[in-house]
């Protein structure tokens, strides 16, 4: 037996995802009358509505991965939250195509929030309330929205999750995982029943769907990050191919002026010394 974590992961089978099965998944909840509440929707609490779906997405891996899933929920007419983080590995949401992604799901309707790391902050010595607040008016300032609700990207201590409640609406806060039913996607690996197993059998539902499991038909989720990893790659690589060709072209236009002018002086008469 290897204790190589990638072999290890190999042997867990993953759970089935597929965009085909998340539509399925949303008609069920539609047809036995489920509400679709955002995050912030449930400030007063989960007992304001029910039956209810609360769909919550945390962009893990690249929002554009996240704009496929907000489309296909808007064709079906469903409300959910995504939850976007600043200090990604795999993308910036300052950047152009994840900027125009972000901004075209908060165009549909949906709710963006952020998705915060207290870990980030308590490894570089600064107070993760704070950093979390600071991340907060930066993710307002890039995207040019008011933000009401945040998800934890890792576990945060219940004191923390006190504090941060104070300010906005936590997805993890004691009411949206305690009083309801919290199911996650997390690992390709659902916990025993699976969402479509639960609609219809739990009244008030939280369910983490993470976009970039679902975006990819039949692979499992060493699959799923090795494809998605090649795509960004690929994203890089072509943008840095078009910015080599840009530059090249932008040396070969200056030198061709650097010839013109030579040739201009060259031609042009020699100034009189005559008094």
């Amino acid at each position: 037996m290897t204790n190589d974590p990638a072999d290890l992961m190999s042997t867990i089978p993953s759970d089935h995802f597929s965009p085909e099965l998340y539509a399925e998944t949303l008609r069920k909840a539609k047809s036995l009358g489920y509400e679709f509440p955002t995050v912030s929707d449930l400030r007063a609490g989960a007992s304001t509505c029910a039956p209810f779906l609360l769909l919550r997405h945390d962009i893990d891996i690249s929002p554009r991965y996240a704009l496929r899933m907000a489309e296909l929920e808007r064709r079906l007419g469903v409300q959910s939250s995504y939850f976007v983080l600043l200090h990604s590995l795999y993308y910036n949401p300052a950047a152009p195509p994840h900027w125009d992604a972000l901004r075209q799901i908060i165009s549909m309707g949906f709710e963006i929030g952020l998705h915060y790391e207290t870990d980030f902050f308590e490894n570089r010595g600064i107070d993760p309330l704070v950093g979390v607040l600071h991340d907060v008016a930066a993710l307002e300032n890039i995207l040019e929205i008011k933000i009401v609700s945040v998800s934890q990207h890792r576990p945060a201590s219940s004191t923390f999750l006190q504090k941060l409640n104070d300010h906005y609406v936590d997805a993890y806060n004691h009411d949206l995982i305690q009083n309801v039913r919290y199911i996650s996607d997390s690992g390709h690996k659902w916990r025993g029943e699976t969402l479509v197993d639960l609609l219809g059998k739990e009244q008030r539902i939280h369910a983490l769907i993470h976009p970039v499991t679902w975006t990819f038909a039949d692979r499992d989720m060493a699959a799923t990050y090795r494809h998605a990893s090649e795509e960004i790659t690929s994203e890089i690589h072509n943008s840095l191919e078009e910015f080599i060709a840009s530059t090249n072209h932008y040396l070969a236009k200056r030198e061709q002026l650097d010839v013109q002018r030579k040739a201009q002086y060259a031609a042009s008469p020699a100034p009189s010394t005559s008094t």
